[in-house]
């Protein structure tokens, strides 16, 4: 009895775990369907809107980038994308619709491009990527940035390939960098064409050297601020100080001129009254000075500017600038305060102090 209960209790066994393997199989196909529907109607909602009237080129990127990112069946991305379109822009896929119930996603958006988009070609989209260049004042990261918008356009117009992305945006940074710009030199750009850096690491290299190279300016300005602006607000201040004191010499000076000119006048007004004698003059221009003025100073004449006599016996020519500057020289000596020797109105012949 119970070798003919072993083998019918062993396959009771294993027919029962056939079948929890089968229900566990089915359970797990049913999750994956709920999970994926549940997946898939939350993308579905991610996508934006287009009835044909917007612009179209946003709208194009976003959704080809949404739904590259998908992991699901092309019936159910058409779906999605379907969804999305209204008006003029859902005409358009309902026509290719009708003519093939099929269609890839990939031919619905090239339909719509070519309806909404623009008509510039493959060679027009690359010749823009290649005439951007980087301008003035711009930083290089805002370059790279501008300059990536043009090259995924040309690769969705077939002019470059995903695969030389990375080398083609490389070689038109370097050519359209100003030349002069040290983050080719610092991160080596020109050296790494061959092997070059992807968009998320060049960017974020790029965008480092900027923020260095920031911080070491500031430092610099900082740095060297104090010493560039003690000496020149010094040298101000000099200056104004230098230009009162020439105004206020300059004012007394020409007073001075001025009283001399007078002097000078009343010399010359008073010589044509008084008798014009060898036998006076002649004594009168040898005579000694006395030994007092020695003391204080020579005295000069203000006509020519000689010393040992007076205007008022003088027969040379008039020298101004010769008095002037006995008159400076004597003014300085004796201080702004003093009277200044040599100077006053003419006295009689043969009277000294």
């Amino acid at each position: 009895m119970s070798g003919l209960l072993g083998p019918g209790s062993a396959a009771s066994r294993s027919g029962a775990a056939a079948s929890a393997d089968d229900w566990a199989k089915a359970l797990g196909q049913t999750l994956e369907k709920v999970v994926l529907s549940y997946a898939m109607s939350n993308s579905c909602r991610k996508l934006r809107s287009f009835a044909g009237g917007e612009e179209f080129e946003p709208w194009l990127e976003h959704t080809t980038e949404m739904l590259q990112e998908w992991a699901v069946p092309d019936a159910e991305k058409r779906r999605c994308l379907i969804e999305s379109l209204a008006g003029p822009a859902l005409d358009v896929i309902r026509t290719l619709k009708l003519i093939d119930p099929g269609v890839s996603v990939r031919d619905c958006l090239e339909a719509l491009d070519h309806t909404f988009g623009s008509i510039e070609g493959p060679e027009d989209s690359y010749c823009k990527f290649l005439n951007s260049r980087q301008q003035k004042g711009e930083k290089a990261s805002a370059y790279i940035q501008r300059l990536e918008r043009l090259l995924q356009k040309a690769v969705m117009r077939g002019a470059v390939t995903a695969e030389q992305m990375d080398q083609t945006r490389l070689a038109q940074i370097v050519r359209g960098t100003q030349y002069l710009n040290p983050i080719l030199l610092h991160l080596r750009l020109r050296e790494r064409r061959e092997h070059p850096p992807s968009y998320s690491q060049l960017i974020k290299e790029v965008r480092e050297e900027e923020e260095r190279q920031a911080a070491s300016e500031l430092w610099e300005a900082q740095t060297l601020e104090p010493a560039s602006t003690t000496p020149l607000q010094t040298a101000s201040v000099l200056m104004v100080s230098t230009r009162e004191e020439l105004a206020q010499q300059m004012q007394v000076l020409t007073e001075r001129i001025a009283e001399l000119q007078s002097t000078i006048a009343r010399a010359k007004a008073s010589r044509g009254k008084e008798p014009h004698t060898g036998a006076m003059e002649r004594p009168a221009f040898k005579a000694p000075v006395p030994s007092r003025r020695r003391g204080k100073g020579q005295i000069f004449c203000d006509r020519c500017g000689q010393e040992g006599h007076s205007a008022a016996r003088c027969r040379n020519e008039e020298n101004p600038s010769l008095v002037y500057g006995k008159l400076r020289i004597s003014w300085e000596r004796s201080g702004s305060g003093q009277r200044v020797q040599g100077r006053g109105p003419p006295r009689p012949a043969g009277f000294e102090d």
